[in-house]
């Protein structure tokens, strides 16, 4: 990227929904936009930059991004770990949804049908342990909608039914929710139907006398 060019359609979306986050600071004084931050550490994370150190060196060394970004410089490390603690994380986390919301409609092919999957996140610790996330994934559009945290795997089920209660019917254009056999959860299955929706268990032999799912 170069000085004159402008940024991609998709990553200036996404720097519009951060632009709404909630900016506590005083506007007096204020030097570094929290949306441009945000952007930087987002595109320092698609690069393989995770520490705030790697975030501070890859702006440095990338001078081009400062006027797309509206940075007078690369933020250094305590200016990162002071703003980035300000950011709300739920509010952080229903900009990036509307920001995958609309990328999946923009793509022309909405949500349709969302794969629910554990993933432990490489590189990525909380209080010592990898993290682990209840990752949903929008096939049709190839978007990532939207990750919770779980305390391992089998936690799984309870995230996934919580996100159902709560998020799943502010979707437009969900159809059709998959998992795998994990998701086979009796309170799982009942909060599908309290939504007013139906679910499939798909059954399969595991062995010459026995079904299961």
């Amino acid at each position: 990227m170069t000085d004159n060019t402008s940024l991609p359609d998709e990553f200036a979306l996404l720097q519009q929904e951060l632009g709404r986050l909630t900016d506590r600071r005083f506007a007096l004084g204020k030097v570094f936009p929290l949306a441009g931050l945000l952007c930087l550490a987002v595109l320092s994370l698609m690069c393989g930059y995770r520490s705030l150190s790697a975030i501070h060196r890859f702006g440095d060394t990338h001078p081009e991004l400062w006027t797309q970004l509206k940075l007078p410089r690369s933020p250094s490390v305590p200016t990162l770990s002071r703003l980035l603690r300000m950011v709300s994380v739920g509010e952080l986390r229903q900009a990036l949804m509307r920001f995958a919301l609309e990328l999946a409609l923009q793509r022309g092919c909405g949500v349709g049908v969302v794969a629910m999957d554990g993933k432990t996140m490489g590189g990525v610790r909380e209080s010592g342990e990898q993290l682990r996330v209840l990752h949903l994934f929008s096939q049709e559009s190839a978007v990532a909608l939207d990750q919770v945290a779980v305390q391992g795997h089998l936690a799984e089920p309870r995230a996934a039914q919580a996100w159902i209660e709560q998020v799943a019917g502010r979707i437009e254009g969900l159809r059709v929710l998959t998992g795998d056999a994990l998701y086979a959860d009796a309170d799982l299955c009942q909060a599908i139907v309290a939504q007013g929706k139906d679910y499939v268990v798909k059954l399969k032999k595991t062995g010459p006398n026995c079904i299961g799912t």
